[in-house]
């Protein structure tokens, strides 16, 4: 089963509902991840409320010793495409072989609300 529970969308709580997903089961998911991502359970709460958030989570890529090919591996995708994974799941803030601008040009013009320092 697939569906989306925030992305920007109010009622994420009634579309987990309607899905027949109890807030009980919710919580138990949030409690997995949390765990699974080395925060613990007592994170679960977090991650539920960054699950459900009206704003999409911000991504920064960083290329540090790679070739580029994760971002082929990306730009390739199939389930999300990749112009729904920007446009509806992340805001894609920085990434360096996709933007239009590169290097200092991109950095003196971040996204609204992110500071790079």
């Amino acid at each position: 089963m697939k569906f989306s529970v925030g992305l920007g969308r109010d009622g994420a709580e009634e579309r987990l509902e309607a899905h027949g997903v109890s807030r009980r089961d919710f919580m138990k998911f949030c409690a997995t991840v949390a765990a699974l991502l080395g925060m613990g359970p007592e994170f679960a709460p977090r991650v539920a409320e960054a699950l459900t958030a009206k704003k999409r989570p911000s991504v920064v890529y960083l290329h540090m010793a790679e070739c580029t090919g994760c971002s082929e591996a990306v730009l390739r995708t199939v389930d999300p495409y990749i112009d729904s994974l920007i446009l509806d799941t992340i805001s894609l803030d920085y990434h360096e072989t996709i933007m239009a601008a590169a290097g200092e040009k991109a950095e003196e013009a971040p996204a609204p609300g992110l500071k790079l320092s």
